[in-house]
């Protein structure tokens, strides 16, 4: 089994897609391998709050959890995203508790903004950037052409 690959939130962005627009994720890893992960508004927001330092007067559902964890001795160790089924990724919380590891899963999107919250590390299997990462280059690419299809749309000018 391979290591898996330690990642870091890279932004999080509105894209559209046939529901919409719709909150995606990006994590990123040091060979600038994208992991693309459409996730929620509410979770969105949580997490870009959390990246940004934002403490809402009242706290969130991810504060209030790791308040609650924090009160109950109880260490966030990392998050790990360590499958892909059904075009779904899976991932777990690793804790600490009374010096022994135990592994929660949830959805992505609640294990990464309580990892971030707790400043811990994130990691994804290696299995799953490869089916599911894009490079960096090629994403970037991606979105000056649609900006410039957009571009050429609004201006009136034919698109080849």
């Amino acid at each position: 089994m391979e290591e898996p690959v330690k990642v870091q939130v890279s932004g999080i962005a509105q894209v559209e897609t046939p529901y919409g627009l719709t909150p995606v994720l990006f994590l990123e890893d040091e060979r600038e391998r994208v992991l693309a992960i459409a996730i929620g508004g509410a979770e969105a927001s949580s997490i870009a709050a959390a990246i940004r330092g934002f403490q809402p007067p009242a706290p969130n559902t991810h504060d209030f959890m790791m308040k609650v964890l924090s009160e109950v001795n109880v260490k966030v160790k990392r998050g790990e995203i360590y499958d892909l089924e059904s075009n779904r990724f899976l991932a777990r919380l690793v804790i600490e508790s009374s010096g022994n590891e135990i592994e929660v899963d949830g959805r992505p999107s609640d294990i990464i903004a309580l990892t971030v919250r707790a400043g811990a590390d994130i990691y994804v299997a290696e299995e799953v950037m490869r089916e599911a990462s894009i490079e960096k280059s090629v994403l970037l690419r991606e979105a000056e052409k649609s900006e410039r299809e957009d571009t050429e749309e609004e201006s009136g000018e034919d698109i080849e």
